[in-house]
């Protein structure tokens, strides 16, 4: 963490970030793999956690995977473009690419999860 205030540039916040996504990501499939695996114990059980998850709340949410997910893929993406075809000197350019392409994204995902959250079941 020392790094972001002794270097805070694109490059330092996008590694910063990176790990931050990749933790979140981790954290998730813990739980969505508890969610799946308990189908093993009969589906009473599994409905009795999918309707834990099935609510407004959790569909507003999943927008925020979206976000973490997409952020995480497209800065991936940018640190192989960056390192396999040598191009370290545009890594800034890069990154404001992605990130356009992130917003972007992240209008589409708003557009589609936005009416099932806001609307009556």
């Amino acid at each position: 963490m020392d790094e972001v205030g002794l270097n805070p540039n694109v490059g330092t916040w996008a590694w910063l970030l990176h790990r931050i996504t990749g933790v979140i990501l981790v954290l998730y499939l813990f739980m969505h793999f508890l969610v799946l695996g308990s189908s093993l114990a009969g589906g009473e059980t599994f409905n009795k956690w999918l309707s834990v998850v099935q609510n407004p709340v959790f569909h507003f949410l999943e927008i925020g995977l979206a976000a973490v997910v997409a952020f995480h893929l497209l800065n991936g993406l940018r640190i192989t473009i960056t390192d396999f075809f040598f191009v370290t000197k545009a890594h800034k350019a890069i990154f404001w690419v992605a990130m356009i392409i992130f917003l972007i994204l992240m209008i589409i995902t708003l557009i589609v999860f936005l009416p099932r959250i806001f609307s009556p079941h």
